[in-house]
């Protein structure tokens, strides 16, 4: 019952940050909604007071011809430098995130692009480029790769573009070799995001996952001989909610930037992985945790991480993303298994993502959980080995996990309906000096 009461607590506990953590982000909503709507009203008056204006000085009505755009960006070289850095080095992205799309920067960019060759100015087009590569390399943010591809005049990739957007495809220039640049920086991008995430997790995935006690009720259950060794090591303050935090910060600074669901769930796959990995190889050194109270213990951690990856909506398939996770899992469920020799097929059958070394290793480091407990036989554990070795022939003989291992990255083509001559620059980004045309 005290168990079932703290388990509840916790649930509750949880909820009530969540639900707090909501609220705040809607008052913070309310706030910006209420000042863009102050801001309107306000243009609207001025706007109503200068048309009753001209009404009373005047009975004809001035007309504005309606105005083709080109879908351009005009800009002075001596300007270059201060626009890269607008839209590369300092986009207010904390702002695109309510009213603007995250991209805009990047559709920005390649309306300026548009204006060089228009101009068939090849200097400026070159400088232009070379100085939005440099500004990307320098923080790892921001590619116009799909802008490149949808208005480069290729069939593959203007199939789906309106008659308008195939009139605005280069004319002049033929930019696919800094697509090819871009995609090298996109993949030193990726590669970049999965060494900050991993050291990140590196000092929070064993005191979260393999060291905390969730369960209070058999927390202070130690295997008989170990209860020294396990009380004079310090607290641990990670806990499975630590790590959730961290992957939620990710999820969030992905969308904000725009980054595309199959690039985003092919981070979190790599990020399960990491966290299975490194947790299992921890289990399988570490003797003195090999009992059916810590496989507890583990399982209990580990549903904290499978929980958000069921809520984060990374689906379709956060099946597969979750499936990363197995073998830590698997580990933790056989040291709660019954381990007889009428278990023998079944957990030769049902611990199918853990390598025959892995169940060996971690079936000879079991350790009672008090004098009632028996030890596992040798020859058990040796009946067990010789099944798997005969199911399982064509397995490699690892035991550890690379924890370095990152999912091949595949950059997808994505698209856009946004038509360039609708475009306005918001006021957030300080591009007084270019000239819509």
């Amino acid at each position: 019952m005290e168990k079932m009461a703290s388990m509840e607590i916790q649930r509750l506990t949880g909820e009530n940050l969540d639900l707090r953590d909501r609220l705040d982000k809607m008052d913070e909503d309310n706030r910006k909604l209420k000042k863009a709507v102050a801001q309107l009203a306000q243009r609207s008056q001025l706007q109503a007071d200068s048309t009753a204006q001209i009404s009373g000085d005047s009975l004809a009505e001035v007309r504005y011809k309606e105005r083709s755009w080109l879908g351009m960006l005009e800009f002075d070289r001596a300007d270059l430098q201060s626009l890269v850095a607008e839209l590369v080095l300092n986009p207010r992205v904390e702002q695109f995130n309510d009213f603007l799309p995250s991209t805009l920067p990047a559709f920005l960019l390649f309306m300026c692009i548009r204006y060089t060759d228009y101009r068939n100015d090849e200097s400026l087009v070159k400088s232009l480029m070379a100085s939005a590569t440099k500004a990307i390399k320098r923080v790892v943010k921001g590619f116009i790769t799909n802008c490149l591809r949808q208005y480069s005049g290729e069939k593959q990739y203007s199939d789906q573009n309106t008659h308008k957007q195939n009139e605005q495809c280069l004319m002049n220039f033929d930019l696919s070799d800094y697509i090819n640049v871009f995609h090298d920086i996109a993949f030193w991008v990726y590669e970049s995001i999965l060494q900050f995430i991993r050291n990140e997790l590196s000092t929070v995935v064993v005191p979260a996952i393999v060291d905390n006690e969730g369960i209070p009720s058999i927390s202070d259950s130690r295997p008989s001989g170990m209860r020294g060794r396990g009380a004079s090591q310090p607290a641990k303050k990670s806990s499975p909610d630590t790590v959730v935090r961290l992957m939620t910060g990710y999820l969030r600074t992905l969308n904000a930037r725009g980054v595309p669901e199959d690039v985003a769930r092919l981070i979190f796959r790599s990020m399960s992985y990491y966290i299975s990995a490194t947790s299992l190889n921890n289990l399988l050194l570490r003797k003195e945790l090999c009992h059916w109270s810590r496989g507890m213990q583990i399982r209990y951690n580990l549903s904290h991480v499978e929980e958000f990856l069921r809520e984060s909506r990374l689906s379709p398939p956060s099946s597969q993303t979750q499936e990363l996770l197995e073998p830590i899992i698997q580990a933790s469920q056989l040291l709660q298994a019954r381990k007889t020799d009428s278990d023998i097929n079944d957990i030769c059958l049902m611990y199918n993502k853990l390598t025959t070394q892995q169940i060996v290793k971690i079936l000879s480091s079991y350790t009672p959980q008090n004098e009632y407990e028996e030890k596992i036989p040798q020859s058990f554990i040796q009946k067990v080995q010789d099944h798997l070795k005969k199911h399982r022939s064509k397995e490699e003989p690892t035991i550890m996990m690379n924890v370095d291992y990152v999912f091949p990255l595949s950059i997808p083509f994505v698209h856009s309906p946004l038509k360039l001559e609708e475009i306005l620059i918001p006021e957030c980004i300080n591009l007084t000096f270019v000239k819509k045309i």
